[in-house]
């Protein structure tokens, strides 16, 4: 008996190694594909990123809106609900192209002036070119209770997507897959284009995970799983140097700051190894 016992231990020890713990053989899951994703925030410090705020400019924080605390980013912990305040971002010193991009927020109490009486807002800029300022040149994954999801076009970017036909007239009009009835339609602005997710609401109280594809020049983003809106063709048509427009395909990326007490962490960001582009400059 002690001799069949060590047999059929080998055996299920045997088994046991070869099957991940929901039940999958291990060659289905690579442990280099975990490895893939890169944190882009450390959780203890801004190494690799800069701040930019109003009135104080880059890497400036006289009024303490920035907090980092148990592995996460805390924005305006240290002013009274109410207050007038500064806003602007934190963004990476590198640009990024190709990724698959993560994080996951949640919205404190506080609001503040100039946009006390407004919903809490914030959001993730990506494909930033050009110098900073508040607001900068790229795409925004919006941010905005209710509103978490959308795509806005700013400054001179352009980009082809599909839309609710019902809402073409609409100065914001809604987002909806080609294969559900959406019809092709250009997000193009001198200033900010602005286009609402898909019809539906998806936040959750507590944290949320928001994330942003950019593979070329298309463009995913998604909200707790879910896909809100999409774009294709990303380019530029920049006023100061007429011509045919530019692919847009790479850009640093940066947390908004925008007069709501908020929480970033979990910033991570995987490259797409099937779109020949590379990793950060």
């Amino acid at each position: 008996m002690l001799v069949l016992s060590s047999i059929m231990g080998f055996i299920v020890g045997g088994l046991v190694g070869q099957v991940g713990l929901r039940g999958t053989p291990e060659a289905t899951q690579p442990a280099a594909a975990a490895e893939r994703w890169t944190p882009l925030f450390n959780g203890r410090d801004l190494n690799g990123w800069y701040t930019f705020l109003q009135v104080h400019g880059k890497n400036q924080d006289p009024d303490r809106v920035i907090t980092i605390e148990d592995g996460a980013i805390h924005l305006y912990k240290h002013v009274a609900d109410g207050s007038k305040v500064v806003m602007g971002y934190i963004s990476t010193e590198k640009e990024y192209g190709n990724y698959h991009l993560r994080l996951q927020y949640r919205w404190g109490e506080k609001k503040f002036e100039p946009r006390y009486r407004m919903k809490r807002d914030a959001g993730l800029y990506y494909h930033l070119t050009g110098p900073d300022r508040v607001w900068p040149r790229g795409l925004q994954y919006q941010i905005e209770q209710t509103n978490v999801g959308d795509l806005i076009a700013l400054y001179g970017v352009q980009l082809d997507t599909t839309i609710d036909p019902r809402t073409r007239s609409e100065a914001m009009p809604t987002f909806l897959e080609g294969e559900q009835g959406g019809k092709s339609y250009v997000l193009v602005g001198k200033g900010i284009a602005y286009m609402k997710h898909v019809a539906g609401e998806f936040e959750r109280d507590g944290w949320n995970a928001a994330e942003i594809i950019a593979r070329g020049d298309a463009v995913t983003h998604i909200l707790n799983g879910r896909v809100m809106s999409k774009g294709t063709g990303v380019r530029l048509v920049d006023p100061d140097k007429p011509g045919a427009p530019g692919p847009v395909t790479r850009g640093r990326i940066a947390l908004e700051i925008e007069a709501a007490e908020l929480y970033f962490r979990n910033v991570e960001l995987r490259l797409l190894d099937d779109v020949p582009a590379g990793a950060g400059r």
